[in-house]
């Protein structure tokens, strides 16, 4: 089996028991596999639940999947009344997924706050937009959920779900190809502002990521310190056992003794 294989099983296992089932891993595998399987982070309960759905229900994966590429080629050929109809399957589908997902989760003993629903939506929201996080999800391996950065549909093809086709009228100052011009101008202006703010953007991703992996630092320390305490529990519950027989034992013999 390789770490695919494992990274798969593990994150679809209750996450409760994800620390102890991945130290068993490596044990079990040894070497540099053993090493690899160490490095595999506990999932967040919202990575988690998505990755039920990918592993146990891909039909439904799927489907938003085909969803996000044709309204990528509806967006590319700006087709308004294709993008209205998709757009539309677009929020049902997404509650749809969402929901199917918590039901899962909920199903396997853990049920989705606010907070992790709202998390399982925006990954699968990254997953319909973006096709390297869809490949991602599809995997069914997500530690932590996914944040989608981009700006949804963009000017042109926001307008032409407003308006509809265009339709060319007797007035050339105001016939399709000024209206594109207008809207490529309105769409130079919205990615200017954009990029006015990625770095800022950027620095808070990055200073959210740091945040939530230090959080799961601390979280496998703390089941890993939970774990040892467990060991050492029954372990001292041996010796006291040990210790109280010994006791007995030697009060058998005192007793023996001053009876010979």
């Amino acid at each position: 089996m390789g770490l695919d294989d494992v990274a798969r099983e593990l994150y679809t296992a209750d996450p409760a028991e994800f620390v102890a089932a991945r130290d068993r891993a490596a044990g079990e595998a040894g070497g540099q596999l053993a090493r690899e399987i160490k490095k595999l982070r506990k999932p967040t309960l919202a990575a988690w639940a998505v990755n039920l759905l990918a592993t146990r229900e891909p039909d439904e994966l799927e489907a938003l999947l085909d969803l996000g590429e044709r309204l990528r080629s509806a967006q590319r050929e700006l087709r308004g009344d294709d993008l209205r109809e998709l757009a539309a399957e677009r929020t049902r589908v997404l509650r749809a997924v969402t929901d199917r997902a918590a039901a899962l989760a909920a199903g396997a003993g853990h049920e989705l706050g606010d907070a992790a629903r709202d998390q399982v939506e925006t990954t699968f929201t990254a997953a319909l937009s973006d096709p390297e996080a869809a490949a991602s999800v599809r995997a069914g391996c997500l530690a932590k959920p996914l944040e989608y950065s981009g700006f949804g549909l963009d000017e042109l093809a926001a307008a032409s779900i407003r308006r509809g086709p265009l339709e060319p009228t007797r007035e050339a100052g105001d016939g399709p190809g000024a209206k594109v011009i207008e809207l490529r101008n309105r769409l130079r202006e919205t990615e200017e502002r954009a990029n006015a703010t990625e770095s800022e953007l950027r620095r808070a991703e990055e200073a959210h990521r740091e945040a939530e992996e230090e959080q799961q630092r601390l979280r496998d320390q703390l089941a890993e310190a939970e774990e040892r305490l467990r060991v050492a529990g029954e372990h001292l519950r041996a010796a006291r056992e040990d210790h109280r027989r010994a006791q007995r034992e030697r009060e058998q013999a005192a007793d023996d003794l001053d009876r010979g």
